[in-house]
């Protein structure tokens, strides 16, 4: 699958099944820029994997990184639907306390970057948080609303509340949440 940073790849690294993310060239960018941008995106993001999973919420394993590709555990599952599942909403809300508490931006926080994993049987066991390549450490309340806004924009409004629940979890949540509205009122994310 290729996106707008990089191609991700299945493969299997000592018989296990693994993810390649591969931070591909941009050619309209000077090529040592290219180079220090691609190589400090891959660093960053393999850190805010590594220091997420520390801190409890679910996301692939880290195996291996080079200066433009990452290696990790290949979650199988399907897309988070939050759309039905009030469950899941809060899940993902109260992940995002967790990241937002380790002061992590995800940078990209929707349902299409959250995994439900399957059992052998077939039914969801556990959601994963996927895909940190936009993602950056911050302390800024700002930083952390657009995180929470952009989950909001991205599901059903009878969901919001579960999600609203679970993000509570986030000692500053009350204060997110204001910086939230605030943030609603401008013309670029009306």
């Amino acid at each position: 699958m290729r996106g707008a940073e990089a191609v991700v790849s299945n493969s299997r690294l000592l018989g296990l099944p693994v993810v390649i993310k591969e931070r591909i060239p941009k050619t309209y960018r000077h090529k040592t820029l290219d180079s220090k941008l691609r190589t400090e995106r891959t660093k960053r993001e393999a850190r805010l994997l590594n220091k997420a999973k520390l801190v409890g919420v679910p996301c692939p394993t880290v195996l291996e990184v080079t200066e433009f590709k990452i290696v990790m555990t290949k979650i199988r599952g399907k897309r988070a639907d939050l759309i039905k599942n009030k469950n899941s909403a809060k899940t993902a809300g109260k992940y995002l306390a967790q990241l937002h508490t380790s002061n992590i931006i995800h940078g990209d926080y929707t349902p299409a970057n959250l995994i439900t994993e399957s059992t052998k049987s077939g039914k969801p066991s556990k959601l994963f948080v996927i895909d940190f390549g936009l993602g950056f450490f911050s302390e800024d309340v700002e930083d952390k609303a657009i995180d929470v806004l952009t989950m909001l924009k991205s599901i059903p409004e009878s969901v919001h509340k579960s999600f609203i629940s679970g993000y509570s979890k986030y000692k500053n949540a009350k204060s997110v949440l204001v910086r939230v509205e605030e943030v609603k009122k401008r013309v670029r994310y009306a």
